[in-house]
């Protein structure tokens, strides 16, 4: 019973004694610091690179299915002419697709570059003049 009677007494005579000597003070109110509104900036490049990368995938597949076609010919011709010339079809129509496939994604990769990767529209190359500077300086 003693130390929970000398426990009270001691945090009573604890609360009633001011931190440091001081009583404590409102806080004032922080003063409001308007943010700066960020230019508006156009993504009109992207979603054209997105637009031309998606359309070029597309193709590829496209012209992939038509080299398949024409492959099917070929394999049922027996005149040696017409094997030649259907062999050279679809040889173009498989490069056209692979070319088209990597231009495709590369369009989409730089569309996603262009929309959500890169900074905000900086000095990109400058010409600096000086004893302690580069010539020309580029950033990506």
């Amino acid at each position: 019973m003693r130390p929970l009677v000398a426990g009270l007494l001691m945090a009573g005579l604890l609360g009633s004694i001011p931190a440091a000597g001081a009583r404590a003070q409102a806080a004032g109110a922080f003063p409001e610091i308007p943010l700066p509104t960020p230019p508006r900036v156009s993504h009109t490049w992207a979603y054209v690179s997105l637009a031309a990368g998606a359309g070029l995938v597309g193709a590829s597949f496209a012209l992939a299915g038509q080299a398949d076609d024409i492959y099917a010919e070929y394999l049922n011709e027996t005149d040696p002419a017409a094997i030649q010339r259907l062999y050279d079809r679809t040889t173009l129509y498989d490069r056209l697709s692979s070319g088209t496939l990597l231009g495709g994604e590369a369009l989409l990769a730089t569309g996603i570059y262009l929309r959500f990767l890169r900074g905000p529209n900086a000095a990109r190359a400058r010409l600096a003049l000086g004893p302690r500077s580069c010539g020309v300086s580029l950033r990506f």
